[in-house]
């Protein structure tokens, strides 16, 4: 995770846990509110792992993937 940039991943197979959640952004000693609606899904990939993703709501695009 960690990385700002949009990620192309395959389909989850199972989404466990979604939600809206806001994003924050660390900027030298402090943290900065990300002003984008984003979206976090908690999910089994066709892997069998579970993933953690960040979505921009707006965009409709994966972010941030774990």
């Amino acid at each position: 995770m960690g990385s700002s940039s949009t990620v192309d991943i395959s389909a989850m197979q199972e989404i466990m846990l979604e939600f809206r959640a806001a994003k924050m952004v660390f900027v030298g000693k402090k943290f900065v509110p990300d002003s984008r609606k984003g979206l976090v899904r908690i999910g089994r990939g066709d892997e069998g792992l579970l993933h953690f993703q960040w979505l921009d709501r707006n965009l409709n695009a994966v972010e941030d993937v774990s």
